[in-house]
C-alpha cells in the first residue's frame, strides 16, 4: 500500500498551503484593525465636548443648595465631583495626549469611539442637572430623589463601556502604528 501522506511533495504541499493560511489570516486581520482605525478625522472636537460637559456638569453640582441636603446626599454629591473632577477628567486628558501622539492616519476612526465617550458624559451633565433641580425643588425626599441618585449613578456606569471601547480602538491604532499596518495596507 502506497502512503501518499508522507510523500516529499504532498508534506511541502501541505506546509505552504498552511503558510499561506496564516499569512492570509494575519493580512486580514492587519486590515480589520486598519480599516477599524484609517476612517475618520481626530476626533479632538468630540473629547473637547465631553470635556466641556464634564465641566459643566461638575459647575452644575456646585451650584447645589448644600443647605437642605442631608448627610447622606451631601456625600453623595462630594462624591460625584470627586469622580469628575479626579478619574472621569483624566480619562479625557489622557485620551487627547494618547491621540495627539499618533499620525493622522491612525487617528481616523477613534472618532466613533469619542463620540461613545462624548454622550457618556452628556448623560453625567444631564443627570446632574436632574439632580440639581430636584435638589433647588426640594424634591431630594423620597422616591423622587432615589430615582435622581439613581439616574446619576446610571450616567457614571455609562462611562464604562465607552472607556472599553475607547481602550480597544486605541490598542488597535497602536498596533497598526507599531507595524505600519496602514502604509502596507493602503496598496
Amino acid at each position: 500500500m502506497n502512503n501518499h501522506r508522507n510523500h516529499p511533495l504532498v508534506r511541502l504541499a501541505r506546509r505552504r498551503v498552511i503558510g499561506v493560511g496564516m499569512v492570509t489570516g494575519a493580512v486580514v486581520t492587519a486590515g480589520m484593525i486598519a480599516a477599524a482605525t484609517a476612517r475618520a478625522d481626530t476626533g479632538s472636537g468630540e473629547l473637547g465636548d465631553a470635556a466641556s460637559d464634564l465641566t459643566q456638569a461638575t459647575q452644575a453640582l456646585d451650584g447645589a443648595p448644600t443647605a437642605s441636603l442631608d448627610a447622606q446626599e451631601a456625600a453623595f454629591l462630594s462624591g460625584q465631583e470627586a469622580l469628575q473632577t479626579g478619574p472621569a477628567s483624566d480619562l479625557i486628558a489622557d485620551q487627547e495626549s494618547l491621540e495627539a501622539g499618533f499620525p493622522a492616519a491612525e487617528q481616523s476612526d477613534l472618532t466613533g469611539v469619542d463620540t461613545q465617550l462624548a454622550d457618556a458624559y452628556q448623560a453625567i451633565l444631564n443627570a446632574d442637572q436632574t439632580f440639581v433641580a430636584a435638589d433647588q425643588a426640594g424634591d431630594l425626599t423620597g422616591l423622587t430623589g432615589l430615582t435622581d441618585e439613581v439616574d446619576v449613578i446610571g450616567a457614571d456606569f455609562g462611562v464604562l463601556p465607552a472607556d472599553f471601547n475607547v481602550t480597544a480602538a486605541d490598542i488597535g491604532a497602536e498596533v497598526t502604528n507599531l507595524f505600519g499596518l496602514t502604509d502596507f495596507l493602503s496598496f
